[in-house]
């Protein structure tokens, strides 16, 4: 029997999760279809091996015969490139962020080592990827059944959070739903199409430096403020200077339940902060801190739910309806639209197979961008190092200087934030 999709996660259908790790031994596009049969065979119901209808807005299960000719689909080799010096990385890279999912939850592939997976952000925010894709890989390794990421989810997750976090000081959910919004100037605008580009920079000094810095310069500031901090003032030394004076930044909602409380699907909320000092991290810190403190992340996420719960004919667009077609105008002066995400240590991949030195670990992410002019950058850290991905429209900005300005971010982080201190004090 169908299942139709939870309220927080029909927001999320026009937005995919993409990741590339490797190079890795033993996994191969046999293996990983073998072990989405046996999940499937051991929980046939369960949404990463069922057919997402995206028009019903439902979750099919499929029988097991028709799940064995649908995972054909599900699992692709991607041919090597032919040229000498070739990156097999970048190869599965590309064929995901081209391949459309359609009625896909999930889609993986793999070549020479490296193994992608496109991810529908139906099924779940980051916290869920990035448990679910490495499961599915230490399970195709070792020929057993891949468990689900997280333990059975409480009922009313939103409502419990709500009621934990607000319950004792009501009057703070009338502050928490006052969201700020980044600004939106009128501007010309000219014909634009898409085309997504991205990059991934790995570091293995860069987080040492950043925490050293920190406890000398900045003691209590976090590690991601120093790198938010960071990231706009990267972009401004090569003249793309951020068109908002904050940022959006992804924060997960998780934190406002109960200790013990689980959940899956999507928990977490885009929330737009605007510090005192964009390139300070003291600055950005204090103001993250108290955007946390407020709960209004959470506010907003229930909010957007409870909008979503209207039935369709008495909202103008139908929620969970596909998404408009991309917007074909762009700024005649584009500046970036920034969006932040510190993903922080990525545990849930260090135990698997993975061959040669840790300075060849490929750890590849593809944020889906939110418009023209929107520059994504997300952090993480895996066996120590620092990796920076960020996706953009290379019909907007010029790629080599996006490019230039994320190596300058991962790689001396430190000496960007050292020069905002030292012309604000």
């Amino acid at each position: 029997m169908s299942r139709r999709l939870a309220l927080r996660d029909r927001a999320w259908l026009a937005v995919d999760n993409l990741r590339v790790i490797g190079p890795l031994s033993g996994i191969t596009v046999a293996g990983l279809r073998d072990s989405l049969v046996r999940l499937h065979d051991a929980q046939p119901a369960y949404h990463p091996v069922s057919r997402l209808d995206r028009s019903a807005l439902r979750w099919v299960p499929l029988s097991r015969p028709d799940f064995s000719r649908f995972c054909a689909d599900l699992v692709v080799p991607v041919p090597a490139p032919l040229s000498a010096g070739s990156d097999p990385a970048g190869a599965v890279t590309r064929w995901l962020v081209d391949e459309p999912l359609r009625d896909r939850p999930l889609l993986l592939a793999g070549c020479n080592g490296f193994v992608g997976a496109k991810i529908s952000h139906g099924l779940g925010d980051g916290r869920v990827v990035n448990t679910l894709f490495p499961e599915l890989l230490r399970a195709t390794a070792a020929g057993s059944v891949p468990r689900p990421p997280f333990p059975r989810p409480v009922r009313l997750p939103l409502l419990r959070a709500l009621v934990h976090h607000f319950g004792r000081h009501p009057a703070r959910l009338r502050q928490a739903v006052r969201v700020a919004r980044p600004p939106a100037p009128e501007v010309s605008t000219v014909d634009w199409r898409p085309d997504v580009r991205y990059r991934s920079v790995r570091s293995g000094t860069a987080l040492a430096e950043v925490r050293a810095w920190r406890d000398r310069y900045a003691p209590g500031v976090s590690a991601a403020a120093v790198l938010f901090a960071a990231a706009g003032t990267a972009l401004t030394r090569y003249g793309l200077t951020p068109r908002w004076p904050g940022a959006v930044m992804l924060v997960d909602a998780r934190r406002y339940l109960p200790d013990g409380a689980t959940v899956d699907g999507n928990f977490s909320w885009g929330q737009y902060l605007c510090p005192t000092d964009r390139g300070d991290p003291r600055a950005v810190h204090e103001s993250l801190t108290a955007e946390l403190d407020s709960g209004r992340p959470l506010a907003m996420l229930a909010l957007r739910t409870a909008r979503l719960a209207v039935p369709p004919g008495r909202l103008a667009v139908p929620p969970g309806s596909a998404p408009a077609p991309a917007a074909r105008r762009v700024s005649t002066e584009p500046r970036p639209e920034l969006t932040l995400t510190h993903i922080g240590k990525l545990d849930a991949y260090t135990d698997l197979p993975w061959t040669g030195p840790v300075e060849g670990y490929r750890n590849i992410s593809v944020p889906t961008t939110s418009g023209p002019e929107a520059v994504t950058v997300s952090f993480s850290e895996l066996t120590g190092a620092l990796y920076v991905n960020v996706s953009f429209h290379g019909s907007t900005f010029d790629p080599e200087t996006v490019y230039r300005a994320v190596e300058l971010l991962c790689h001396d982080p430190v000496g960007l934030v050292d020069g905002a201190l030292d012309q604000h004090g």
